[in-house]
């Protein structure tokens, strides 16, 4: 039986699986005191191999505050590309909040690993 750690320090997941246009968004949390530590890239790394060949997603799509300047370039580095900006789109520490919607291409995802 395998063993799982009893701390959780990084959370990925896929949602909102549409099977039809065959699109999800992707989501990833890392607490605190384990960020700089390339956790959510790893994480999402496995998650994006997961969406494009065992589900078979033809794009993965994320939305990011526009200031959270970190999250954003990692999801560069993974070649996810800036499709655009929507405004006040969530509300937090008492104000309405821009964010980025960014998605990447399943061949695009493939030609990059290739090319590692």
């Amino acid at each position: 039986m395998k063993s799982y750690p009893q701390k959780v320090d990084t959370i990925v997941e896929l949602v909102d699986i549409d099977y039809i246009p065959r699109t999800c968004e992707i989501q990833v949390i890392v607490l605190s005191k384990f960020r700089g530590r390339k956790l959510a890239q790893k994480a999402m790394e496995s998650a994006l191999e997961h969406a494009f060949y065992i589900l078979n997603m033809h794009k993965v799509f994320l939305y990011v505050d526009t200031v959270n300047k970190s999250a954003i370039h990692v999801y560069k580095k993974l070649g996810f590309q800036l499709e655009g900006t929507m405004k006040e789109q969530f509300y937090a520490r008492g104000s309405y909040r821009d964010c980025y919607f960014m998605g990447i291409l399943k061949h695009d995802f493939m030609r990059d690993r290739q090319h590692k």
